[in-house]
C-alpha cells in the first residue's frame, strides 16, 4: 500500500459523514459543509505551529507523572481546543438550525483529526522509509482512525454547542472545560503502551456522552425559546 492511498485512508470517516449528514439532513446545505472543512485545514497550520514552539518550553520536557498529565492538558487539551474554537466561530449560525450547525462542527472535527493524522502518518512513513515495516504505518493509521479522530470530532462537537449557546444566550461553559479536559486526558492515557492505553477509549465514550446531553440540553432550550 503506497503513501497516497494511506493518506486517503484518513479521510475516509471525514467523507462517508460528509455524504450521509447531506442525505440524511435535508436542511444542510453543502456550502457550510465545504467551508467547515476548510476550516479544518487552516485550523492546523497555526495550531502545529504553536505547539512546537510551546513543546520546548520546560514545563513541557519534563517527564514526571505530573509533568505528562500537565503537558497533555495544556498541550494537546487546551490549545488544540482553543485553536479550534475560534475557527469554529467561523461557522454560520444564522442561517442555520441547530442540527445543521452540529453537523457542520462534527464534520469540523472529523476534518481536523484526518489532517492530524495525515501528519502522523507521513512522518512515520518518513521514519521506516527503506527499512520495511509499512505495518507499523497502517496500524498507527487505524488506531488514530478509531480514536484520535473521535476524540477530536466528540470534543469539536462539545466546543460547538459552547458556541452555538453563547450566541444563543445561554453562556454554559463547561461544554468547552469537558472539551479541554476530555481531550488532554485521552492524549494523557493513549501515550501509554501499558493496559493504562484503554483508559484513553473511556475518555472517548465519555466525550460522546457529553456531546450527546449537551446536545439534547439545547435542543430543549431552543424548543422553550419557540
Amino acid at each position: 500500500m503506497n503513501l497516497y492511498a494511506l493518506l486517503g485512508i484518513c479521510f475516509i470517516p471525514t467523507a462517508l459523514f460528509f455524504a450521509l449528514a447531506l442525505i440524511l439532513n435535508k436542511n444542510l446545505k453543502i456550502q457550510f459543509c465545504v467551508w467547515a472543512c476548510l476550516l479544518a485545514l487552516v485550523t492546523v497550520i497555526p495550531t502545529s505551529m504553536i505547539q512546537f514552539y510551546v513543546l520546548s518550553l520546560p514545563i513541557f520536557t519534563a517527564t514526571t507523572f505530573a509533568a505528562v498529565m500537565i503537558t497533555a492538558i495544556l498541550f494537546n487539551g487546551l490549545i488544540e481546543e482553543s485553536m479550534k474554537m475560534l475557527f469554529m466561530c467561523l461557522i454560520p449560525q444564522k442561517k442555520q438550525i441547530l442540527s445543521t450547525y452540529f453537523c457542520c462542527v462534527i464534520l469540523y472535527g472529523l476534518t481536523v483529526g484526518g489532517f492530524e493524522s495525515v501528519i502522523y502518518v507521513i512522518k512515520k512513513f518518513q521514519e521506516i522509509q527503506g527499512q520495511g515495516g509499512k505495518e507499523i504505518v497502517i496500524q498507527l493509521l487505524l488506531n488514530r482512525v478509531f480514536s484520535a479522530q473521535a476524540i477530536h470530532t466528540f470534543c469539536a462537537g462539545l466546543s460547538g454547542l459552547y458556541i452555538w449557546n453563547f450566541r444563543h444566550q445561554k453562556k454554559n461553559i463547561m461544554p468547552f472545560v469537558y472539551a479541554v479536559l476530555l481531550h488532554g486526558i485521552y492524549n494523557f492515557f493513549a501515550s501509554f503502551s501499558s493496559i493504562y492505553h484503554w483508559l484513553a477509549i473511556v475518555a472517548i465514550l465519555f466525550a460522546a456522552v457529553e456531546c450527546r446531553i449537551f446536545y439534547l440540553s439545547a435542543i430543549d432550550k431552543s424548543e422553550k425559546q419557540l
